[in-house]
């Protein structure tokens, strides 16, 4: 029985040196793509639905810090705001403008290794910090930069997986695809709170990034 338990114990540690990453330090740059639906609330009324929102596609660049288990990402990025209204005969949308946005991740990931190709599961949280927004005229949705800051800005979630394909020794490849979650902003709090029988809606969308790394 103690035999076979030992057996058992090394090929765990065997398994889990086969699969996991050394430790190791990475920075790194990248392209990034996310596209946000859902943003916005919803009214019931008599069985039917009433929806006031925008979606937010974004594209722009990062830069990321990674300790193997630990990814931490800073980006900018350019956003088109599309206005969508639906109710139960019509539904309408409509481009609204656009918004420069920065935002922030920090990621859990846990690397698994086949030779020069490593895989990951991620998940995580973000924030997504709105600098200006501009209608479709290109005339300022608030006059100043903490008005876009506090009406339009996000928390969010994150999760998925991405994978790093090993150029030289120290170069990598990085590709991300993920599930992104947000939590509604205070303009979308304040249009719901106008009626007692609204409530907000989680945005969600795709994210996907790619970008070069440097392994120390």
């Amino acid at each position: 029985m103690k035999k076979s338990m030992a057996i058992l114990v090394f090929l765990l540690f065997a398994a889990t040196g086969a699969f996991a990453r050394d430790f190791s330090v990475s920075i790194g740059i990248g392209g990034l793509f996310d596209w946000s639906f859902n943003n916005g609330a919803e009214l019931k009324y008599d069985n039917d639905k009433y929806y006031s929102g925008f979606r937010n596609l974004s594209f722009g660049g990062f830069i990321f810090f990674d300790l193997t288990y630990v990814e931490v990402e800073a980006g900018f990025t350019y956003g088109l705001l599309a206005s969508v209204e639906e109710t139960p005969s019509d539904s309408k949308t409509t481009k609204a403008g656009s918004v420069m946005q920065v935002g922030a991740s920090i990621l859990g990931k846990y690397p698994f290794g086949f030779g020069k190709v490593t895989f990951f599961p991620l998940i995580g949280a973000s924030y997504n910090a709105v600098l200006t927004a501009k209608d479709k005229d290109g005339s300022d949705y608030y006059d100043s930069l903490a008005e876009s800051n506090k009406y339009l800005s996000q928390f969010g979630l994150l999760g998925g997986a991405g994978i790093d394909i090993d150029l030289t020794r120290s170069a990598f490849l990085r590709i991300e695809a993920m599930y992104h979650i947000r939590f509604a902003n205070k303009e979308t709090k304040n249009l719901a709170d106008s009626n007692p029988d609204a409530y907000t809606t989680l945005g969600k969308g795709p994210r996907a990034k790619i970008g070069i790394g440097y392994r120390f």
